[in-house]
């Protein structure tokens, strides 16, 4: 049974001289449905302890008489939860995977694992799984989940984690049997450097060192009556090196070495190679009768759910005299992509996806399933042409500590990012910006009236739009913001911001507010929660249920229009119900 725990969820699945410690980020969630290889060698002592501390170089190549004893390579694959067989027993979950071992004696293999990314904003935590192996056929489920990788750490960090779970085997002896057990994880950041592996060479990688201690209450079914009786009590430790790195498109983990508790010799370990490689292309045009081809413009790749507090860019290309890109060399998976043409070339263009949309929100998805996906056609959307003198400056800058409007400092600029604002009342985008090197971005030749401005940041929802005025030529100077986990938050609160209010149970907000035709509300759940959704009008009158039903952890969104209903323009109400808690935001439809 130590094998059968302890493998079965722990394993998933001068350039050195001038590196410094990276910050590894382990909320780069795998891009769905792509794959990876695992090269293990499960010969005892065959693979090195690896030197900690800074500056490393750690040689795991043939030449170096390392994996000379490989058993097998076997896939690693990044799943749609909706998908997975087994799903339902993990409502909690919004990542899943399906990992093969050589240990098939022990039933460690054929496992489907289920995650829990940025549980509680700390990284990914394991939190069950099911193995359809022919010994361990049913759900290990934890009730305090296992932490797996956090959110961000740094070198000489030391984060502690206590798990604990329930498992179930069918065939032990001949007999069914139940584990109850608990286990201590102390991950220490110890070492970083360049790790050589027979795939290629890898700069900034870091080393992080698992001790885990580990122990069982081991329980068996005697009489095949569902009758557990408790059997014996087994416990273990050991070590585990994990190399990682900040890989945007597969796993960020390069290798992984299991170690005794003595830390003497390598029991076992494996490395990873890429597999499915193939290529998004196709041309982008000035509008849809694709007679004029966009010549000055670039390319963006983001994985379909993006880590907006990266700016998750996974690759740029350009244009060329045919408005024709590829983005090549990129794993099977589930991506979107966007043209940022050259507003000098193309005055009135608005940063356009694939599906013709301004916003990630509504993009395209492209789904890669063979070498080549072409024909990803998109045609250029554009804003009136502007004749006003008003103009807005600002930052943007990112620091994930902040939640709200509790932290009012700068930091961490970020590029590359549209600014856009609209018209209010309006809908249709009046101009966009995109921030520099710098973070800092200016939109000019604002005509006078009122406008909403918000950050396209794929994975990021429009949370944190902010509404100003202009008029007779006014420059509005230090427009500074910071892009937190939750929302966008103003520097300088100088004007209203509107943003997710938070509940002691969830998020809900609602754009634009106020609206024309339709507002979407959205509720950001952090669990799996069952929610009532309704709105009312300012007699207290109930107009509409938008939702009465279980939900996942994440953004949900809904459309409400009061007209679509009959009922007319004005004030309305949105009230969030979850449990015994309950949050209300204020609506206005024009």
């Amino acid at each position: 049974m130590k094998k059968l725990f302890t493998l079965a969820f722990v394993l998933i699945a001068l350039n050195f001289l001038a590196q410094t410690p990276p910050v590894i980020e382990g909320t780069y969630a795998p891009v769905r449905n792509t794959s990876v290889k695992q090269v293990w060698d499960t010969t005892i002592s065959s693979l090195s302890i690896p030197g900690i501390g800074p500056n490393q170089v750690w040689d795991y190549t043939f030449a170096n008489n390392q994996f000379l004893n490989v058993c097998d390579t076997l896939p690693y694959k990044v799943l749609d939860i909706q998908t997975t067989p087994h799903h339902q027993y993990f409502p909690q979950a919004n990542l899943a995977g399906f990992l093969r071992t050589p240990f098939k004696t022990n039933g460690s293999d054929s496992l489907y694992n289920f995650w829990a990314v940025n549980q509680g904003s700390n990284g990914t935590y394991l939190v069950g799984g099911f193995n359809e192996s022919y010994m361990f056929d049913s759900t290990i489920v934890f009730s305090n989940p296992e932490y797996f990788s956090p959110q961000l750490i740094s070198y000489g960090n030391v984060i502690q984690d206590t798990s604990v779970y329930v498992g179930y085997a069918k065939n032990v002896a001949g007999f069914k049997a139940k584990t109850k057990g608990r286990k201590i994880k102390t991950t220490t950041y110890v070492g970083y450097g360049t790790l050589k592996l027979p795939n290629g060479t890898y700069n900034n990688v870091a080393l992080l060192r698992e001790n885990n201690n580990r122990i069982d209450s081991i329980f068996v079914d005697i009489f095949n009556n569902n009758n557990y009786t408790f059997f014996t009590t087994n416990s273990g430790t050991s070590k585990v090196y994990q190399f990682l790195r900040n890989n945007t498109f597969g796993s960020n983990y390069l290798m992984m070495l299991n170690c005794n508790p003595a830390n003497t010799i390598v029991e076992f370990g494996w490395y990873t190679i890429p597999v499915d490689i193939g290529s998004i292309s196709g041309n982008v045009y000035t509008n849809a009768s694709e007679s004029t081809p966009v010549t000055d413009g670039e390319m963006y790749l983001y994985r379909e759910n993006s880590n907006f507090a990266k700016n998750d860019i996974l690759a740029k290309t350009t244009l060329n005299s045919s408005g024709y890109y590829k983005f090549d060399s990129i794993p099977y998976g589930e991506y979107r992509i966007c043209v940022r043409p050259n507003t000098t070339t193309y005055p009135n263009a608005n940063i356009t996806y694939f599906g013709d949309t301004t916003n990630w929100i509504d993009a395209t998805a492209i789904i890669t399933t063979t070498t080549t996906s072409p024909g990803h056609k998109i045609h250029l959307q554009y804003h009136g042409t502007p004749v006003g003198s008003n103009v807005i400056e600002g930052t943007l800058g990112q620091d994930n500590s902040i939640f709200k409007t509790m932290g009012t400092h700068f930091s961490n600029p970020i590029p590359s990012i549209g600014v856009v604002v609209k018209k209010n009342p309006g809908s249709s985008a009046a101009r966009m910006g995109i921030t520099n090197s710098n973070g800092t971005f200016s939109v000019a030749a604002l005509d006078d009236g009122n406008y909403t401005l918000f950050v396209d940041i794929p994975g990021l929802h429009h949370a944190g739009t902010y509404n100003f005025s202009v008029n007779n030529g006014s420059v509005i100077n230090g427009l500074d913001f910071t892009v937190g986990t939750d929302s966008i938050h103003p520097i300088n609160a100088t004007v209203g911001i509107k943003e997710f209010k938070k509940s002691s149970t969830g998020f809900m907000m609602a754009y634009p507010n106020p609206y024309t035709t339709a507002a979407t509300i959205a509720v950001n759940l952090p669990s799996f929660s069952k929610i009532l959704l309704e709105v009312y009008d300012v007699l207290g009158k109930k107009v509409q249920t938008l939702d009465n039903s279980e939900k996942q952890q994440g953004v949900h969104k809904y459309n409400f229009s009061a007209k679509s209903l009959n009922y007319s323009a004005g004030m309305y109400f949105v009230k969030l119900t979850i449990d015994n808690s309950t949050d209300v935001i204020k609506i206005i439809e024009q």
